[in-house]
Order: C-alpha cells, then sequence, then structure tokens
C-alpha cells in the first residue's frame, strides 16, 4: 500500500471513534499529514522503522498511552532540532511552528484524557509525597523525591489526575528511585548485626593536649628564627651588602627593608648572612616562613583560646585554616 494512502488512513481510522463525542478530542490536525509525510516518513515508515521508530500506522488521534508516547517524541526530536537531521531538506519554519504548536496543544489534551475520564480518575502515578511515603513505609528509607515529575495541580492540590499522566521516561525514574531505597534497605539489614563501637572524646584530654604541643614547636622554632634573624640584620647593616640590598628594593618595589619579608627571603645574597640550615630550617625562605606562616600568624590566636576560662573542661570552637586537623583514633 502506498505509504501515505496508509498513514492517511491511520489518521481517519480511529478519528471518529472516540466515546467523548461532545467533548474536544486530542487529535492532530489532518492539515500536518503533508508535513509529516514529505518529512518523516522515508526513515519511519512499517519497511524501514529508522531507530525503531513506525509512523505509518500512527494515528491522528492519540487516545492510547502507547499513541501518547510516540507522538511526544516527535514533538520532542523536532521542537529540539534533531529531526529531521541536519543532512536532509527541513520543513518551511512557519509550517514547522505550526505543527508543533498543534501537536503540544494536542498533547496537552491527551494528557487530560488519558489520566482522567469523565472527571473520574482511571491511572495515575503516585505524587512525590505519596511516593516518598509509600517507600519509606516498606523500606523504612527516607528518600529525597526532586527527581521525579513536579505536581502540578489547581492551587495547592498535589492529587489532580489531569496533571498526573505517566510516561515511559518518569515510569524509569520512579523506578529508579526505588532500586535505591531497596539496595539501602537491605544495606542497612545486613549491618544489623555489626558489632556498635561507641567511644567517648574528651577534648581537654585530646583536642587541647595537642594544640598545646603545636603552640610549644611554634614557640621553640620562634627561638630559632630570632636567632637567625639577629644575624641576617647585622649582615645588612654592612656596607659591602648595600649594593644587594638596592637590587631588592628595586626587585621588589620596597623603600624600607626593615623587619620585611623580602629581606628574610633573600637573606642568602648578602655576605656574613647565617646559614639557616644551623638553626634548624632548610634555607632562609623557611625560616622566614616559620614565623610569618606560623607564629606570627597562628600562636597568639591558639594562647588566647589556650587560656579562656574552663579550657581544663573542654574546648572551644576555632577558625581554622590550613591544614590543621587532629586525628583522634578509636581505641583497639
Amino acid at each position: 500500500m502506498n505509504g501515505k494512502v496508509a498513514f492517511l488512513l491511520a489518521g481517519f481510522g480511529l478519528a471518529g471513534t472516540s466515546v467523548y463525542a461532545d467533548e474536544p478530542q486530542a487529535i492532530v490536525p489532518e492539515k500536518h499529514l503533508d508535513l509529516m509525510y514529505d518529512h518523516c516518513m522515508d526513515c519511519h515508515n512499517a519497511d524501514t522503522r529508522k531507530g525503531k521508530v513506525n509512523l505509518e500506522d500512527l494515528p491522528l488521534e492519540v487516545n492510547t498511552l502507547q499513541h501518547a508516547e510516540l507522538w511526544q517524541k516527535v514533538l520532542d526530536v523536532m521542537n529540539s532540532g534533531e529531526m529531521p537531521p541536519e543532512n536532509k531538506r527541513q520543513p518551511e519554519k512557519e509550517a514547522k511552528a505550526d505543527f508543533l504548536e498543534d501537536l503540544a496543544k494536542t498533547m496537552v489534551l491527551a494528557r487530560k484524557k488519558l489520566s482522567d475520564s469523565g472527571g473520574r480518575i482511571t491511572m495515575r502515578r503516585l505524587n512525590r509525597r505519596e511516593y516518598h511515603n509509600t517507600i519509606e513505609s516498606l523500606t523504612g528509607v527516607s528518600l529525597t523525591v526532586d527527581s521525579l515529575p513536579a505536581d502540578g495541580g489547581a492551587g495547592s492540590f498535589d492529587t489532580v489526575g489531569a496533571s498526573q499522566f505517566i510516561s515511559s521516561d518518569q515510569f524509569e525514574q520512579y523506578l529508579e528511585l526505588g532500586r535505591t531505597a531497596v539496595d539501602e534497605a537491605f544495606a542497612r539489614h545486613a549491618s544489623m548485626d555489626r558489632k556498635v563501637l561507641t567511644f567517648r572524646v574528651e577534648p581537654e584530654k585530646t583536642v587541647n593536649v595537642e594544640s598545646a604541643k603545636w603552640m610549644k614547636r611554634l614557640e621553640e622554632a620562634h627561638q630559632r628564627f630570632l636567632g637567625w634573624k639577629a644575624g641576617v640584620d647585622k649582615a645588612a647593616l654592612a656596607p659591602e651588602n648595600q649594593q644587594v640590598l638596592e637590587q631588592i628594593r628595586k626587585k621588589y618595589n620596597v623603600t624600607d627593608l626593615t623587619n620585611s619579608i623580602r629581606l628574610y627571603q633573600n637573606a642568602d645574597l648578602l655576605k656574613g648572612t647565617p646559614d639557616a640550615k644551623k638553626f634548624g630550617f632548610k634555607d632562609s625562605n623557611d625560616a622566614e616562613f616559620s614565623f610569618r606562616g606560623g607564629y606570627d600568624r597562628t600562636y597568639a590566636y591558639q594562647k588566647h583560646y589556650a587560656e579562656l576560662p574552663l579550657s581544663d573542661r573542654g574546648t572551644y570552637l576555632k577558625l581554622g585554616w590550613g591544614i590543621q586537623r587532629i586525628v583522634i583514633s578509636p581505641p583497639a
């Protein structure tokens, strides 16, 4: 049979079978048959079925879920520009826009017809609230249901049947969430026999102790830094180092190098400067950082909290920066 004739017969074959004689029907207007035949039938007829899609037998009246899903797919791919493919002849813009507008209106009506029959809901999906409560009752798992279709309805109602039409894609969303709940329920059940270990952490015996050790390390490093710094300051006064100091000023655009980070970072350039390694540092930059990034930055802050009232009975929450975690392992 000629493909166009078959498509026309499919279009008209069910057009008069509706039981809603006095109500508007979910029927794609006949005027769009030529567009469908000219731009879709070559690849999506009964013989080719490209992408497993056969539009040749698709009726114009959308009165079953299967027909609704296929028409919805047509709407989606044409609206996104995915179909017809770029290498195929494209429909006129006005004709395409007119078709998409009519098809969208038809699908809205189809959803209402398929989900609501004469004011009585024949089949609808569980809304988010119902699905959440049902899964929780069955499995004990409380799901986040934001990924499910929105529960549109009149006013604040979330149980309007006409807005709870379900497609195969939506069904997969429900199925995926259900599987997640079942997996979690089994995991919980499997862990019921595990031994629960509870131990108490006393901050004054753990966190405060480690903080005190850290402060002591900062104090010790600070003393070593002061000894090294005194030698650098002495070298900076020597006449033979003035030219080097001027170069440092120009390089960093600094007019005064007194107690400047740039002076101590470049201390190795000065004649007579002490070796930072003899003071327990890797180099001059490490010595400088032990003060700026350690003692000068955190010591006073830590000491303030350590000396607050009741520190022997607990600890205070403090702002932190960098890696300051204290690892507390459970007892063996």
